[in-house]
Parts: structure tokens; sequence; C-alpha cells
């Protein structure tokens, strides 16, 4: 096996084409794994829509309006940090509607019928209020499974 005048060997080609494949193979699934890594965000402590729910019965409510003519109907589902909130919720279920209902008529209709962002606020004054009168575990989210204004 002699090399020409600036040729190489083909032993020398077939080395270096492994290496580079080698070399090629080691960056490509350094940067996958890199992209695949950037993509995962940090798991939060608690996701939402994973937990116990506990259901309540319809509301229906007049609003703040002026005419009195306007009413709003929503069910609501409490999704729980622990199911063993729900005995507790069970336990307190006339001052938890009572709690739900103030706020509901503290709303006008206009404000329900703007946007997300009015009914966004509502669920985290009722997840502010409700665990305020909480003892074990907490309410980490609001559903609204129907909600109509009229």
């Amino acid at each position: 096996m002699s090399e020409g005048k600036g040729g190489m060997s083909p032993l020398k080609i077939v080395l270096l084409v492994i290496a580079v494949s080698v070399l090629f193979t080691l960056v490509t699934v350094g940067i996958v794994n890199l992209l695949l890594n950037q993509k995962r965000s940090p798991t939060p402590e608690k996701m939402l829509g994973t937990g116990p729910t506990y259901s309540l019965d319809t509301f229906n409510v007049n609003l703040a309006d002026q005419d009195s003519r306007r009413f709003l109907k929503a069910t609501v589902t409490l999704e729980l940090s622990e199911s063993g909130v729900a005995k507790e919720l069970q336990k307190r279920e006339a001052q938890i509607r009572d709690i739900i209902i103030g706020l509901f008529r503290e709303k006008k209709a206009a404000e329900l019928k703007d946007g997300n962002q009015a009914i966004i606020e509502l669920k985290s004054q009722m997840v502010k209020r409700l665990n305020a009168i909480l003892t074990s575990g907490e309410i980490s989210a609001v559903y609204f499974t129907e909600f109509i204004v009229q």
C-alpha cells in the first residue's frame, strides 16, 4: 500500500470516513438531547385539571344590573388539592354557596359578557374567598361547566 504523490491510501480514507461519521452522530445526538431538554419545562408541583373535584348544584342568581332582569345560571366544579377536602366542602356547602352567590350578585351582565378576563377574575376571587374558610387542603381551581348570562 503505497501512497502516490499527495494521495491517501484507501485505509486512511475509510478511517477518516468512520471518524467523521462517529463525530457527526455524537454531535447530532447532543443537539437533539439539548433541544428536547429545553422543550421540557420543569414539572409544576400541581398541575391544574388533574386533582379530585367537587361539583356544586346549579346557581340561578340575579346580577347587579339596575333593571334587575339580568340573571346568571352557572354550574360550578371545584378542583381540590386532595380528596379529603371534599368532606369539609360537604359540611360547609351552605357557606360555600352563599360566598359564590355573593360573588355572582356583585357582577353585571355586561362585565360577564365582555370576555374571558372577567371570568378569569371571578374564578380567582372564588378560589381566594373559598380557601380563606377552609381549614384543611385547598381549592386549586374553579371550572364552570355551565355559564349562561340572560
